[in-house]
């Protein structure tokens, strides 16, 4: 990557240094337990990470390549864990960049800049159990009441919604129009009527906290509202998302690279039949064809990054590069855990952490499918 601006390289060397003295010590038990770090969420929130995007006059730090730089930011830290990296992923992008492009000044003032600093954290709530990739079905319901708005409903997959001071929700207030109809509102998760259903039980980043959230008759305020209460904040969301899928691209890269790293470390330290297994030609077609799905991976990732960065159009971009790193990467796990042999299967080895993990790129922020759906319209098919 030494194409990347000197700043840019700058910032992931202080980054890497944090991610190998601080996270890295503590992935595999906070893996382990399932454990969302408060502490190192704010430490990461002190340091000013979660401004990374943001300009100063909005509490960030004011970066010259900020799409790139989180795109850093999301790698190196999926590089130390991935299930962290989705928690600050999630802080730093969506939850808080719809405050920043469509919140009133109280707004910012009340959540951005808190969560910004690591003081309140933030989460992004659209998906529900009956309607995922189909927005259009989604059945939380906002009416218009006197001075705001009445909640109903429920979300589901919501990642930071079991320690979340705030959530940027996506409801309806007009379910006849669809899409159309969907309006963005923030909710503080104080509120009466909003409640925690559960905390789910994954498989993958199991450190990173994910919830069912219920909403029962829980009233906004119209200053809570991110639109004209007319629907169409969906085109707002989409946006974000949109972006959000090369920081997802950037989750998988960072995995894969962790995984890479390991396994060729292994295949220099394990020797059989009187020779380290990296001398068979068999491990080091592995390894060569990883690199070579990890490099295309890195490329087409940090293109999509600076395309943003340029303020071009990135739709096809960003779901091609969530295509090509998480499905790339989850094959570079997988040849990473064959490496291994049987110790891949032992817990007290990272690879199996960073198999189970390449699968959340794959489903969070829209399927690959979802993505070859969106390229395939983006191409006139």
């Amino acid at each position: 990557m030494n194409h990347l601006h000197p700043d840019v390289l700058e910032f992931r060397g202080h980054l890497a240094r944090w991610v190998d003295e601080r996270l890295i010590p503590q992935a595999e038990k906070l893996d382990e337990h399932h454990e969302f770090s408060f502490e190192l969420f704010r430490e990461l929130g002190e340091l000013g990470y979660f401004g990374v995007m943001y300009p100063e006059s909005a509490g960030g730090i004011g970066l010259s390549h900020p799409y790139t730089c989180y795109t850093i930011l999301c790698e190196e830290l999926a590089r130390g864990s991935m299930g962290f990296a989705a928690a600050v992923c999630m802080q730093g992008s969506t939850a808080t960049h719809t405050i920043h492009e469509w919140g009133n000044d109280v707004l910012k003032e009340t959540y951005l800049r808190p969560a910004l600093r690591g003081e309140k954290i933030g989460a992004f709530a659209i998906t529900e159990p009956n309607a995922g990739s189909d927005a259009a079905s989604l059945r939380t319901r906002a009416t218009k009441v006197d001075g705001g708005y009445r909640i109903n409903g429920s979300k589901i997959f919501t990642s930071n919604g079991t320690v979340a001071d705030f959530i940027t929700l996506v409801a309806t207030v007009d379910p006849g129009k669809g899409a159309k109809g969907l309006e963005l509102f923030i909710v503080d998760t104080k509120s009466p009527g909003f409640r925690i259903g559960r905390k789910l039980d994954k498989f993958s980043v199991r450190c990173s906290d994910t919830a069912e959230l219920s909403f029962d008759d829980l009233f906004v305020p119209d200053d809570h509202c991110l639109g004209d209460g007319q629907g169409g904040g969906f085109r707002k969301a989409y946006q974000s998302l949109t972006v959000d899928r090369i920081f997802t691209a950037a989750l998988a890269l960072g995995t894969g690279r962790a995984a890479y790293d390991a396994a060729l470390r292994y295949a220099g330290e394990r020797s059989q039949f009187g020779q380290a297994i990296g001398k068979f030609q068999a491990v080091q077609f592995k390894l060569v064809d990883m690199l070579a799905k990890l490099e295309q991976a890195r490329l087409y990732t940090y293109h999509a990054s600076a395309l943003a960065d340029n303020g071009q159009p990135i739709t096809t971009e960003a779901a091609l590069a969530k295509i090509i790193a998480g499905d790339g990467c989850n094959d570079v796990c997988q040849k990473a855990l064959s490496i291994f042999g049987g110790y891949g299967l032992m817990n007290e080895f990272p690879v199996q952490r960073f198999l189970r993990d390449s699968y959340f790129p794959m489903v969070g922020g829209g399927t690959s499918d979802i993505m070859r759906t969106i390229v395939a319209r983006q191409i006139g098919l």
